[in-house]
């Protein structure tokens, strides 16, 4: 036990030394790491953000003239007399005919349908072209396909705000490859929408944009709709028409930031940077994205290598230090483990000593000061602790030791109750008999104590014939108890003084740690007053401060005087 307290000790100052050279080694080496690291970083970083914004801008640019030339198109073929003026007529002879088919109906139809056709066969990007009405229903069609042709919900919204639809992708088995839904409106000579030109876009000048960039294999080019529908994507884990491979909320935090580098885990637990630029007047934007390993893979070989230099410099300043520590703790040890034993109570212990330098002048102080503890250590704990007269604990012991018990009940709920005695009629008693009796009859008060009380119980003289007991982990029924125990030995006993035999008896009260008493003065004020309600009652009897007083029929006080 002593060596490892020594040791304990030892490697406090030890541990400083090491500290110290762990500091001294780490600060430089980080500081250089972590300004090589930041400023790589920042190089690095600019590289990939130079990179991507150059891609993806280029790539915002050609999808933008694709589309406008795509719609500049749709544009031209609704503005065609052909679709015009038969889309009139068909609409007047609607209205005439009501919904009933008719001639001049059919032959306006028949002529759109054939224009479509005409322009279809020899555009072959258009999967279908349509004439609507205002209303959005199919007048005309080319080529005929029975499935349904639905515009967007907000149709009329996108049309009144970019003069143009967008819809989206459609992908099903009826159809070998994905296309999109674009329409432009038909106006009359008067320049009111009449209907709409609508077609089904093949999406494969798009993709062939997409993929017309040189890309590493870490580096991933996809044109995404604000709902994270895939329009085209080079990643080939995912196909258009399905959900994008960006969270949700990662994807409007893109949007809400354009051109924005970025960092985020995709749908494949991959960590990327990206950036996305927005389409003009629609709600899609490319996302350009980079494995982050494969952008900073200059920066993790850089980390790694300082983490390794840092690890050797520490090992080498580490061991330096230790034997550094060594050199300096050797004279120390011995002066360690005989202060250890003083502090354990062994004051026979005497260091020796071979150093004349401070540290043996420190020994040859600490051997005095033992020599000097050892012959006044019995007086001074006596009288630091015990009452003369009685051999019971004295006041200040005894708050002590009331503090004590008071913080373990407000911290564990330990109980815990005091007796407060005093002598009936001890006044008289010294009156009569002399102070030397009295001092007797003290004294054998205080063997009854220390013979009735636990190990764990704490008894000590509070005044001249007034006692304090501290019945540890006791509550207020067994402390009456108790306290009728000490009561009734006391009652039976005798002193023989000068061939006179003195009896005397004592008034308890009792009373028991609570909820609401937060000090040693409140429950010593508890005590007294049941100790004061047991002297009014008659003496010679135990009183708790919570009941009323209990008589004794066969207790009888001392009536050799009438005091206190």
């Amino acid at each position: 036990m002593e060596a490892k307290s020594s040791n304990i000790w030892a490697l406090s100052i030890r541990n400083r030394i090491l500290i110290f050279a762990i500091v001294v080694t780490l600060i430089p080496s980080m500081g250089l790491g972590w300004a090589f690291y930041t400023q790589t970083e920042q190089l690095l970083q600019e590289k990939a953000e130079q990179e991507l914004h150059s891609i993806v801008t280029q790539a915002q640019r050609e999808i933008g003239v694709w589309f406008k030339e795509s719609s500049a198109n749709v544009r031209v073929f609704s503005n065609s007399f052909v679709v015009t003026e038969n889309l009139e007529r068909f609409l007047s002879a609607r209205q005439i005919s009501g919904n009933n088919p008719s001639e001049p109906m059919a032959t306006a139809i028949g002529v759109i349908t054939e224009y479509l056709a005409l322009v279809q066969s020899q555009f072959r990007e258009y999967k279908r072209l349509l004439v609507l009405d205002s209303a959005g229903k199919i007048v005309a069609q080319s080529p005929m396909i029975e499935n349904g042709f639905a515009l967007p919900e907000d149709w009329w919204e996108q049309l009144e705000n970019n003069k143009m639809i967008i819809g989206e992708i459609r992908d099903n088995h009826l159809q070998s490859e994905p296309t999109l839904i674009m329409a432009v409106p038909i106006l009359s000579n008067k320049q009111t929408v009449i209907g709409l030109l609508a077609t089904e876009l093949r999406i494969t000048g798009l993709e062939s944009i997409v993929n017309s960039f040189p890309l590493t294999e870490s580096t991933q080019i996809s044109l995404v709709k604000e709902d994270g529908l895939i329009l085209t994507t080079t990643d080939k884990h995912h196909k258009p028409g399905t959900s994008n491979h960006i969270s949700g909320s990662r994807l409007i935090t893109l949007f809400n930031n354009p051109m924005e580098l970025s960092s985020y885990t995709n749908a494949h637990d991959i960590k990327v940077i990206g950036v996305l630029a927005p389409l003009s007047n629609l709600s899609w934007g490319i996302v350009m994205e980079k494995d982050y390993d494969q952008a900073f893979a200059e920066i993790i070989v850089l980390k790694n290598i300082t983490i390794l230099v840092t690890i050797i410099l520490l090992t080498v300043f580490g061991i330096i230090a230790f034997m550094v520590s060594q050199s300096i703790l050797s004279p120390l040890r011995r002066l360690i483990i005989g202060a250890s034993r003083v502090a354990t109570g062994d004051l026979s212990i005497k260091v020796p000593t071979n150093n004349r330098d401070e540290l043996g002048f420190a020994i040859s102080v600490f051997n005095d000061m033992v020599v000097r503890l050892r012959k006044n250590h019995e007086k001074l704990e006596k009288l630091s602790t015990v009452d003369s007269l009685t051999n019971l604990f004295n006041r200040k012991h005894l708050m002590e030791s009331f503090a004590l018990h008071l913080e373990r009940y407000h911290r564990h709920k330990t109980p815990f109750s005091i007796l407060m005695g005093d002598l009936d009629h001890f006044k008289q008693t010294n009156d009569h008999y002399g102070h030397l009796a009295g001092d007797a009859v003290l004294v054998r008060i205080g063997e009854i104590f220390q013979k009735m009380l636990r190990s764990i119980d704490t008894a000590g003289r509070y005044g001249g014939e007034e006692f304090l007991i501290i019945l540890d982990e006791t509550r207020e029924h067994q402390a009456q108890q108790t306290a009728e125990r000490i009561r009734k030995a006391i009652e039976d006993t005798e002193v023989t003084v000068d061939g006179e035999t003195i009896k005397t008896t004592i008034s308890i009260g009792v009373a028991t740690i609570k909820d609401g008493i937060d000090s040693e003065t409140a429950l010593i004020s508890e005590a007294d007053k049941a100790l004061y309600e047991a002297k009014k009652a008659g003496r010679n009897r135990v009183v708790l401060s919570t009941s009323k007083v209990v008589p004794l029929p066969t207790a009888k006080a001392n009536k050799k005087g009438e005091g206190d």
